[in-house]
Parts: structure tokens; C-alpha cells; sequence
């Protein structure tokens, strides 16, 4: 499943990049490839993910190009390919991006303040109201961005009292194991609001398409993970000066308990849905899963009362 992901994102890609420059309806798919394009193609992609990504990619487009035109010779790319991944060397120092998990919060808060704040109705207004609350959301509950993107409402986010809850079923989870966790009661306004302004907003930039799908892109469709992956490193580049990919906010919330809780520290593994070396009952792995959630949601939330309070001698707003 992940791989067929990989081939149809990189195929996405190849058509994305066609279209920009004009040659998409070049003919069938075979007549588009030449090496001049494919090189201008890989040039871009250098600029944009790692050497070890545009490696994969590459090698994930041979393969639907293999399929899609088996009439043409694609040697010549399987050499690319080849020399690309052994040239590949993992760029990115999570280490050097790491942020507390609180200011991930006040992040995805500040953006839905400043969206809420707005003196104009649009979709930038909306969009930025959506960033918010992917940053918080997903710091909350540091879900696969595989999973993550492809929120359903009724499905996946499911109100439960005064809060929500976010459940993946084991056969959507990369261990097939159960994601479960409920979000903090403070995120309720501002997901309704979401749901009953932005959402609908954006919704109503097309032609009205349905879908339950949470993530709604401008352009009034389902947001691809790619775009979902895209607003993240763009505000998180805005806000501290370098990206924070999805994958790392699964760092990001554990060295939050680490710093807050190492004693917990057992816990992580619960926190981020990771298989365990021995079988335990459903219920029990729910029940810590939700407990390691809780956790960290209280430590920062709490540290940011606090700060709060320090500054404005007043305690936390909404949110």
C-alpha cells in the first residue's frame, strides 16, 4: 500500500511538473518523457526534498512509466535512478529541528487568532484557519501523516462530550494496531469553527464537491498529503526560520515528555502507536495510548498557562 502511495505521488508529481511547463498534453504518456524533461524535472525536485526522496521518487516513477508505456526503452532512467540513490545521503538533522511541543501549540493557536481576527472573509482567511488547527491538532495527537491527512469527519474525528477524539482502526494504521486518543476540550471551539465557517468556506470555492474528508484544500478538494506536508513546512518556516516536517512532531511530543515526564518515558511507545515486542489485550493498549496523549497534552498546556500568566498576569484565553 505504501509503495503503490509512493508511485502514484511521484506520477503526481511528473503530471504536476508537465502541466507547469506547459507540455501535459504532449500525447500519451510515453510521447512526454524525454531526458531533457526528466532532467529539468529532477533539477526541481532536488530543490524541494532530500537526495533520498528524489531518489525514491525517481525510481517510483520508472516503475508507473514501465507500466503506463512499456513500448518505450527507459534504461536510461533505471541509470539515473540507480546513481541517484547511491548518492543519496539523509540531509535533514531532525535534531537541529526539533521544537518543544508547546510552541508547536501556540503556533497552530496563533494562526487560528490571527484567522479569527481577520477583518475580510476568504479563503486565505480560511486557509490559514486550516493550517492552525493540522499544527494543533497534530501535535496533540502526532499521528502518521499517512493517517493524518486523510481525516473523515463521522469516521475518523468523532465528538465525544466536550472534546473529540481521533480513532484510526487497525487495518488504516501502518503497525495494524488501533490509534485512539482524545484531543484536548480547550481545541473543541475551534475545531466547530472549522467546521461550521472555514470548511464551508473552502467547500464553497468549486462546485460544491462533497466529502467527508476533513482537510480541505482552496481549490475546494480533499488535501493531498503532499499538500498537507507543504502548509506544515511553510508555516513552521515562517514561524521559527526551518521547517518541521509532519514526522517529526512524533519526536517533537516525545522529547516533550522526555524534558516534562521522563519517568513516563515507557509510555512513548503508546504515545505514538509503535507495535510492542508482546501481544496485549486491545483495551489495554487503548487505555495507555490515551494516557500518554493526555500527558503530554497537560504538560504543555500547563507550561503555557503559566508562561501566560507570567506575561499578562491573567489566565489563558480561549484555546
Amino acid at each position: 500500500m505504501r509503495r503503490r502511495r509512493i508511485v502514484e505521488q511521484a506520477y503526481g508529481q511528473w503530471l504536476s511538473w508537465l502541466a507547469r511547463n506547459g507540455v501535459l498534453d504532449a500525447g500519451p504518456p510515453g510521447a512526454r518523457v524525454t531526458a531533457e524533461r526528466m532532467r529539468q524535472f529532477i533539477e526541481e525536485l532536488q530543490d524541494r526534498v532530500s537526495p533520498v526522496s528524489v531518489s525514491m521518487m525517481v525510481g517510483a516513477l520508472k516503475r508507473m512509466l514501465d507500466m503506463l508505456a512499456p513500448e518505450i526503452d527507459l534504461s536510461w532512467l533505471s541509470t539515473w535512478s540507480a546513481s541517484l540513490k547511491r548518492n543519496a545521503r539523509p540531509q535533514r538533522n531532525r535534531f537541529a529541528h526539533i521544537v518543544p511541543p508547546a510552541a508547536l501549540m501556540d503556533l497552530g493557536l496563533s494562526l487560528l487568532r490571527r484567522a479569527e481576527e481577520a477583518e475580510r472573509n476568504s479563503h486565505l482567511v480560511s486557509t490559514m484557519a486550516r493550517d492552525g488547527l493540522v499544527i494543533a491538532m497534530l501535535i496533540c495527537q502526532p499521528d502518521r501523516i499517512a493517517n493524518f491527512h486523510v481525516i473523515e469527519i463521522g469516521r475518523h474525528l468523532l465528538p465525544d462530550g466536550d472534546r473529540y477524539r481521533l480513532r484510526f482502526e487497525a487495518e488504516e494504521t501502518k503497525t495494524r494496531r488501533i490509534s485512539e486518543g482524545e484531543l484536548p476540550p480547550g481545541l473543541t471551539p475551534w475545531i466547530e469553527w472549522y467546521l461550521q465557517v472555514h470548511r464551508r468556506r473552502l467547500l464553497g470555492q468549486g462546485e460544491g464537491h462533497r466529502t467527508a474528508r476533513l482537510w480541505i484544500d482552496r481549490w475546494s478538494k480533499p488535501m493531498a498529503e503532499h499538500s498537507v506536508r507543504n502548509q506544515i513546512n511553510k508555516r513552521t518556516i515562517d514561524a521559527f526560520g526551518y521547517n518541521v516536517w509532519p514526522h517529526l512532531f512524533r519526536n517533537c511530543a516525545v522529547t516533550g515528555l522526555v524534558d516534562r515526564a521522563p519517568d513516563q518515558i515507557a509510555i512513548a511507545p503508546d504515545l505514538l502507536g509503535h507495535a510492542t515486542s508482546q501481544t496485549t489485550r486491545k483495551h489495554y493498549i487503548l487505555t495507555r495510548g490515551n494516557r500518554a496523549r493526555a500527558m503530554v497534552q497537560d504538560a504543555f498546556t500547563s507550561a503555557r498557562a503559566k508562561a501566560i500568566g507570567r506575561l499578562t498576569g491573567e489566565g489563558e484565553d480561549k484555546g
